[in-house]
Protein backbone atom coordinates (compact mmCIF):
# COMPACT_ATOMS: atom_id res chain seq x y z
CA UNK A 1 0.00 0.00 0.00
CA UNK A 2 1.09 3.60 -0.81
CA UNK A 3 1.16 6.06 2.14
CA UNK A 4 0.38 9.66 0.55
CA UNK A 5 0.81 12.73 2.17
CA UNK A 6 -1.60 15.61 2.05
CA UNK A 7 0.05 17.19 -0.69
CA UNK A 8 0.51 14.02 -2.41
CA UNK A 9 -2.89 13.26 -2.36
CA UNK A 10 -3.94 16.73 -3.72
CA UNK A 11 -1.40 16.54 -6.61
CA UNK A 12 -2.54 12.77 -7.12
CA UNK A 13 -6.34 14.14 -7.52
CA UNK A 14 -5.40 17.77 -9.61
CA UNK A 15 -3.56 15.15 -12.14
CA UNK A 16 -6.22 13.14 -12.14
CA UNK A 17 -8.85 15.62 -12.84
CA UNK A 18 -6.37 17.19 -15.85
CA UNK A 19 -6.58 13.40 -17.49
CA UNK A 20 -10.19 13.72 -17.00
CA UNK A 21 -10.65 16.97 -18.73
CA UNK A 22 -8.27 15.91 -21.52
CA UNK A 23 -10.05 12.79 -22.16
CA UNK A 24 -13.65 14.74 -22.40
CA UNK A 25 -11.68 17.78 -24.20
CA UNK A 26 -9.85 15.69 -26.85
CA UNK A 27 -11.33 12.43 -27.40
CA UNK A 28 -14.97 13.01 -26.74
CA UNK A 29 -15.81 16.41 -27.69
CA UNK A 30 -13.08 17.24 -30.36
CA UNK A 31 -12.43 13.77 -31.74
CA UNK A 32 -15.36 11.77 -31.53
CA UNK A 33 -18.42 14.41 -31.96
CA UNK A 34 -16.58 16.98 -34.19
CA UNK A 35 -13.77 14.77 -36.09
CA UNK A 36 -11.11 17.55 -35.51
CA UNK A 37 -8.39 15.17 -34.33
CA UNK A 38 -7.45 11.41 -34.83
CA UNK A 39 -6.09 9.13 -31.94
CA UNK A 40 -3.00 6.92 -32.64
CA UNK A 41 -5.46 3.53 -31.42
CA UNK A 42 -3.24 3.47 -27.80
CA UNK A 43 -4.23 6.98 -26.83
CA UNK A 44 -7.36 6.31 -28.00
CA UNK A 45 -7.95 3.36 -25.69
CA UNK A 46 -6.66 4.91 -22.87
CA UNK A 47 -8.77 7.66 -22.61
CA UNK A 48 -11.73 5.28 -23.35
CA UNK A 49 -10.36 3.04 -20.11
CA UNK A 50 -10.17 6.13 -17.91
CA UNK A 51 -13.96 7.49 -18.60
CA UNK A 52 -14.93 3.87 -18.34
CA UNK A 53 -13.46 4.17 -14.59
CA UNK A 54 -13.93 7.57 -14.08
CA UNK A 55 -17.79 8.22 -14.76
CA UNK A 56 -20.63 5.94 -13.65
CA UNK A 57 -22.75 5.11 -17.43
CA UNK A 58 -20.86 7.15 -19.70
CA UNK A 59 -20.86 5.52 -23.45
CA UNK A 60 -19.33 7.43 -26.03
CA UNK A 61 -21.64 7.17 -28.64
CA UNK A 62 -24.32 8.44 -26.11
CA UNK A 63 -22.21 11.58 -25.19
CA UNK A 64 -21.57 12.62 -28.88
CA UNK A 65 -25.12 12.16 -29.66
CA UNK A 66 -25.93 14.52 -26.84
CA UNK A 67 -23.42 16.94 -27.68
CA UNK A 68 -24.32 17.31 -31.42
CA UNK A 69 -28.42 17.74 -30.46
CA UNK A 70 -27.04 20.41 -28.54
CA UNK A 71 -24.99 21.99 -31.39
CA UNK A 72 -28.14 21.54 -33.75
CA UNK A 73 -30.95 22.87 -31.14
CA UNK A 74 -28.61 25.04 -28.99
CA UNK A 75 -30.65 26.99 -26.21
CA UNK A 76 -33.86 25.91 -27.50
CA UNK A 77 -36.69 23.64 -25.85
CA UNK A 78 -34.59 20.98 -27.99
CA UNK A 79 -31.65 21.48 -26.07
CA UNK A 80 -30.72 18.48 -23.99
CA UNK A 81 -28.84 21.11 -21.11
CA UNK A 82 -29.77 24.56 -21.91
CA UNK A 83 -29.29 26.65 -19.06
CA UNK A 84 -31.44 29.44 -20.74
CA UNK A 85 -34.48 26.46 -20.81
CA UNK A 86 -33.93 24.55 -17.63
CA UNK A 87 -32.33 27.35 -15.36
CA UNK A 88 -28.35 27.66 -13.83
CA UNK A 89 -29.49 26.37 -10.71
CA UNK A 90 -30.42 22.78 -12.16
CA UNK A 91 -27.44 22.77 -14.77
CA UNK A 92 -25.07 23.32 -11.99
CA UNK A 93 -27.02 20.80 -9.64
CA UNK A 94 -28.30 18.04 -11.94
CA UNK A 95 -26.60 18.50 -15.59
CA UNK A 96 -25.87 15.11 -15.24
CA UNK A 97 -29.28 14.36 -14.76
CA UNK A 98 -30.22 15.84 -17.91
CA UNK A 99 -27.57 14.25 -20.14
CA UNK A 100 -28.62 10.49 -18.97
CA UNK A 101 -32.10 11.23 -19.47
CA UNK A 102 -31.27 12.89 -23.13
CA UNK A 103 -29.03 9.37 -23.73
CA UNK A 104 -32.00 6.67 -23.31
CA UNK A 105 -33.44 8.11 -26.22
CA UNK A 106 -32.44 5.61 -28.35
CA UNK A 107 -33.84 7.13 -31.89
CA UNK A 108 -31.74 10.44 -30.89
CA UNK A 109 -28.25 8.34 -30.63
CA UNK A 110 -28.86 6.66 -34.14
CA UNK A 111 -29.49 10.03 -35.32
CA UNK A 112 -26.88 11.63 -33.40
CA UNK A 113 -24.27 9.24 -33.51
CA UNK A 114 -24.11 7.98 -36.92
CA UNK A 115 -20.44 7.59 -37.60
CA UNK A 116 -19.53 6.72 -33.50
CA UNK A 117 -17.63 2.79 -34.47
CA UNK A 118 -18.05 0.69 -31.81
CA UNK A 119 -14.88 -2.49 -31.40
CA UNK A 120 -15.35 -5.64 -29.92
CA UNK A 121 -14.10 -3.78 -26.32
CA UNK A 122 -17.16 -1.66 -26.66
CA UNK A 123 -19.63 -4.40 -27.26
CA UNK A 124 -17.96 -7.14 -24.49
CA UNK A 125 -17.30 -3.99 -22.11
CA UNK A 126 -17.68 -0.46 -22.32
CA UNK A 127 -21.15 -0.20 -24.00
CA UNK A 128 -22.51 -3.68 -22.51
CA UNK A 129 -21.16 -3.18 -19.16
CA UNK A 130 -21.24 0.62 -18.45
CA UNK A 131 -21.43 1.33 -14.74
CA UNK A 132 -18.89 -1.31 -13.33
CA UNK A 133 -15.28 0.82 -13.99
CA UNK A 134 -16.19 3.01 -11.43
CA UNK A 135 -16.53 0.05 -8.38
CA UNK A 136 -14.15 -1.40 -10.01
CA UNK A 137 -11.92 2.10 -9.95
CA UNK A 138 -12.71 2.30 -6.09
CA UNK A 139 -11.36 -1.35 -5.21
CA UNK A 140 -8.34 -0.38 -7.21
CA UNK A 141 -7.95 2.95 -4.91
CA UNK A 142 -8.35 1.13 -1.94
CA UNK A 143 -5.86 -1.39 -2.38
CA UNK A 144 -3.60 1.27 -3.54
CA UNK A 145 -4.46 4.37 -0.70
CA UNK A 146 -5.68 2.76 1.33
CA UNK A 147 -9.04 2.86 3.82
CA UNK A 148 -8.59 6.59 4.90
CA UNK A 149 -7.07 7.90 1.27
CA UNK A 150 -8.61 5.54 -1.67
CA UNK A 151 -12.01 6.65 -1.42
CA UNK A 152 -11.57 9.93 -1.17
CA UNK A 153 -9.31 9.89 -4.19
CA UNK A 154 -12.11 7.91 -5.84
CA UNK A 155 -14.79 10.59 -5.13
CA UNK A 156 -12.65 13.70 -6.73
CA UNK A 157 -12.13 11.21 -9.74
CA UNK A 158 -15.75 10.08 -10.38
CA UNK A 159 -17.24 13.38 -9.88
CA UNK A 160 -14.49 15.76 -11.81
CA UNK A 161 -16.71 14.99 -15.35
CA UNK A 162 -20.74 15.19 -14.13
CA UNK A 163 -19.63 18.31 -12.44
CA UNK A 164 -17.29 20.17 -14.40
CA UNK A 165 -18.15 19.32 -17.97
CA UNK A 166 -22.10 18.25 -17.47
CA UNK A 167 -22.90 21.18 -14.80
CA UNK A 168 -19.95 24.16 -14.62
CA UNK A 169 -19.25 24.00 -18.45
CA UNK A 170 -22.70 23.65 -19.71
CA UNK A 171 -24.22 26.01 -16.99
CA UNK A 172 -22.02 28.92 -16.68
CA UNK A 173 -20.52 29.14 -20.50
CA UNK A 174 -24.40 29.07 -21.67
CA UNK A 175 -24.88 31.98 -19.04
CA UNK A 176 -22.17 34.44 -18.16
CA UNK A 177 -19.23 35.40 -19.51
CA UNK A 178 -18.02 37.13 -22.63
CA UNK A 179 -18.67 36.34 -26.55
CA UNK A 180 -16.06 36.88 -29.56
CA UNK A 181 -18.66 35.51 -31.60
CA UNK A 182 -22.15 36.40 -32.58
CA UNK A 183 -23.80 33.03 -32.65
CA UNK A 184 -27.90 32.11 -32.45
CA UNK A 185 -27.10 30.70 -29.17
CA UNK A 186 -26.21 31.91 -26.16
CA UNK A 187 -22.64 30.41 -25.79
CA UNK A 188 -19.90 32.56 -23.52
CA UNK A 189 -16.20 32.34 -22.93
CA UNK A 190 -15.47 31.97 -19.04
CA UNK A 191 -11.56 32.55 -19.01
CA UNK A 192 -9.70 32.94 -17.12
CA UNK A 193 -12.16 31.37 -14.32
CA UNK A 194 -11.75 27.82 -16.23
CA UNK A 195 -8.35 27.51 -17.96
CA UNK A 196 -7.58 24.41 -16.14
CA UNK A 197 -10.52 22.64 -18.38
CA UNK A 198 -7.89 22.03 -20.80
CA UNK A 199 -9.97 24.90 -23.35
CA UNK A 200 -13.54 24.15 -22.95
CA UNK A 201 -13.82 27.43 -21.35
CA UNK A 202 -13.63 28.67 -24.37
CA UNK A 203 -17.45 27.59 -25.58
CA UNK A 204 -18.14 30.81 -27.53
CA UNK A 205 -15.05 30.45 -29.44
CA UNK A 206 -16.25 26.79 -29.99
CA UNK A 207 -19.71 27.12 -30.92
CA UNK A 208 -18.85 29.37 -33.91
CA UNK A 209 -15.92 26.94 -35.08
CA UNK A 210 -16.85 23.34 -33.29
CA UNK A 211 -14.69 21.60 -36.30
CA UNK A 212 -11.98 23.50 -35.19
CA UNK A 213 -9.25 21.67 -33.27
CA UNK A 214 -8.13 24.80 -31.58
CA UNK A 215 -10.67 26.94 -29.41
CA UNK A 216 -8.77 29.96 -28.56
CA UNK A 217 -9.26 32.77 -30.57
CA UNK A 218 -7.79 35.99 -29.07
CA UNK A 219 -3.87 36.08 -28.17
CA UNK A 220 -4.62 36.21 -24.52
CA UNK A 221 -6.97 33.32 -24.43
CA UNK A 222 -5.43 29.92 -23.40
CA UNK A 223 -6.28 26.84 -24.58
CA UNK A 224 -4.39 23.37 -22.99
CA UNK A 225 -6.32 21.12 -24.59
CA UNK A 226 -4.79 22.65 -27.76
CA UNK A 227 -1.50 22.56 -26.24
CA UNK A 228 -1.58 18.88 -25.22
CA UNK A 229 -3.20 18.28 -28.95
CA UNK A 230 0.10 19.95 -30.20
CA UNK A 231 2.81 17.54 -27.48
CA UNK A 232 0.72 14.07 -28.57
CA UNK A 233 0.90 15.16 -32.35
CA UNK A 234 4.95 15.43 -32.60
CA UNK A 235 5.19 12.09 -30.89
CA UNK A 236 2.44 10.64 -33.65
CA UNK A 237 -0.54 10.11 -30.82
CA UNK A 238 -2.64 12.64 -32.17
CA UNK A 239 -3.23 13.90 -36.29
CA UNK A 240 -4.89 17.08 -36.48
CA UNK A 241 -7.44 17.33 -39.24
CA UNK A 242 -8.95 20.98 -38.56
CA UNK A 243 -8.10 24.02 -37.37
Amino acid sequence: MIHLTPMATFLLILASMQISFLAVSLYLHRGQTHGAISFHPLLSHFFRLWLWLTTAGLVTKQWVAVHRKHHAKCDTEDDPHSPQVHGIGKLLTQGTLLYRRAARDKDMVKMYGLGVKEDWLDRTLYVKHPFIGAPLFLLVNIVLFGFATGPLVWLCQVITVPFWASGFVNGLAHYVGYRNNVTRDASRNLFPLGVFLCGEELHNNHHARPGSAKLSQKWWELDMGWVAIRLFSMVGLIKINRI
